[in-house]
């Protein structure tokens, strides 16, 4: 007796849509969820802020727990907050599509709903596939969408063919766009991101676009979507960036796949206004880009925080008026003050800078020093100090009183 066909079951198309979501999900949480292979491992010359770790003495248990080959941890003004191998050039996989995206966004203006024609060219780089036909009609936002969301090297090459006329031409306009931003570390040769000789960029680069990109609206609308619907049948297909979705605050941006690459991405996630983002290149597997990314947020969530570091008001001194005797003036801190800070790298100190004392006339408001608020020696705030009263100037019959007071002060202690 023959086996029955698997189409002869008959599965409803619903179901069979749940079915495909379900397992889609399942993977996804099996990929963030499963152990690691690599060996993660910090090292001494990890930077934390300015420097190494092993330059400001901090412990390597105090590190991010990551095996990648280079990476960035930065917020979102592009502070360095962890960095390996931050200027090594490196093959870039499918985070180039980042680039594509700013260049189309750019070159495309407002008009994303223009449609086009996708070329038959469009379909020769294959490997990853967002299922365009040659001759399909789709707008560029489509396209933008697909190339972010689902990585299609299809709709990278048609958005950068439609978009500049050959991907020779729009390729230009990224290297330009790059030495615009001053990447000085990037060379693009294609739009998709394939291995190819002369294409390659580093960690330092890589965050510097990815922050600039952000800024982008539409590009930022793209990058966090949960998933796309390609082909002609409309299938659902999840984001490749698979923290979007399950890690909290989450909001993009980019994945990445080669040979050369290994595998890598550029994850952005904001708690509570506070935006952060890792570039994690050169993971041995796709469960542990994610992982790392994870590990690099985390760590970043956990030790960077704005710190209160003053009052407005609070009094710091009480210098004396010398042109009195016993008179003193309280100097406070004219505004609060805070700053984010890296834990890790130490506590914070102050110094307050008065004036010993001060001349009268004093006016409430005039300032009179500040307090300075440091890092293993690197400022993160200065705050002025000002009077909180005024004292007038004494008058002539008042300073001879007072510098005889002073002379029988001298005299008989």
């Amino acid at each position: 007796m023959k086996p029955t066909p698997q189409a002869s079951i008959g599965i409803p198309k619903p179901a069979a849509e749940r079915l495909r979501l379900l397992t889609a999900v399942a993977v996804a949480v099996a990929l963030l969820c499963a152990p690691t292979v690599a060996v993660a491992q910090p090292r001494p010359t990890d930077q934390v802020g300015e420097s190494s770790a092993a330059k400001q003495r901090i412990p390597l248990v105090a590190l991010p727990d990551v095996s990648m080959r280079a990476g960035m941890l930065v917020d979102s003004n592009g502070r360095v907050l962890w960095a390996r191998s931050a200027n090594a050039k490196r093959s870039m996989a499918s985070i180039t599509k980042i680039m594509t995206a700013v260049v189309a966004l750019e070159d495309n203006g407002g008009k994303l709903d223009r449609t086009v024609v996708v070329p038959a060219i469009a379909l020769s780089a294959g490997e990853s596939t967002a299922e365009l036909k040659a001759g399909d009609k789709v707008t560029i936002r489509r396209l933008l969408e697909d190339t972010l969301v689902k990585s299609g090297n299809d709709a990278a090459t048609a958005l950068a063919i439609t978009t500049s006329g050959s991907e020779k031409a729009f390729v230009a306009r990224m290297n330009a766009k790059a030495k615009e931003l001053g990447l000085t570390r990037t060379s693009f040769k294609n739009p998709h991101g394939l291995d190819q000789s002369g294409h390659y960029t580093s960690a330092r680069d890589i965050e510097v676009l990815a922050r600039h990109a952000m800024r982008s609206p539409e590009f930022r609308r793209i990058v966090k979507m949960k998933y796309v619907r390609i082909g002609k049948t409309n299938r659902r297909v999840h984001n490749s960036n698979l923290l979007i979705g399950s890690y909290t605050g989450a909001n993009g941006v980019k994945t990445g796949w080669t040979d050369g690459a290994g595998y890598s991405v550029v994850a952005s996630a904001d708690r509570s206004g506070t935006e952060l983002l890792a570039v994690v290149l050169g993971t041995r597997s796709e469960t542990a880009r994610f992982a790392e990314a994870r590990n690099l947020l985390d760590w970043g969530f956990a030790h960077y925080r704005r710190q209160q570091l003053a009052t407005k008001g609070t009094v710091v001194a009480k210098p004396p008026v010398r042109d009195y005797l016993d008179v003193a003036v309280p100097v406070a801190t004219s505004q609060d003050a805070s700053a984010s800070v890296i834990d890790v790298q130490g506590p914070i100190e102050r110094t307050v800078s008065v004036e010993s004392s001060l001349a009268a006339p004093v006016t409430a408001g005039d300032r009179v020093g500040s307090v300075i608020f440091t890092q293993r020696g690197r400022t993160v705030a200065t705050v002025p100090v000002i009077a909180t009263e005024s004292v007038r100037a004494p008058t002539l019959l008042e300073r001879v009183g007072i510098r005889l007071a002073r002379v029988w002060r001298g005299m008989f202690g």
